[in-house]
């Protein structure tokens, strides 16, 4: 009866996966390079090709975790408060 209970909880509990400090570190960067590569399409599509490759690096290289995405969502919103001299500046230091 012990061992049916202790089953039935441990399946009752949802699988949630958080991400660790690498991966938000990682999917803070990706989003805003991400972001900064959509500002900057207009004005220099140069800088913008090379931040859009260097977010797709990033995120080949971390997806496997659960948590990497949710962390990546969160980062992104907060991303969009940049303006393009930030963009330039992360830009310029690929």
């Amino acid at each position: 009866m012990k061992k049916l209970l202790l089953t039935v909880a441990v399946l009752a509990i949802p699988f949630t996966a958080n991400a660790g400090f690498d991966e938000k570190v990682a999917a803070s960067f990706s989003a805003k390079y991400e972001v900064c590569a959509l500002k900057l399409k207009d004005s220099n599509p140069i800088m913008a090709i090379k931040l859009k490759a260097k977010a797709n690096e990033i995120s080949r290289d971390k997806l496997g975790g659960g948590g990497y995405i949710k962390a990546f969502k969160k980062a992104k919103k907060k991303a969009w408060l940049l303006n393009k001299k930030q963009c330039r500046k992360f830009a310029n230091r690929i």
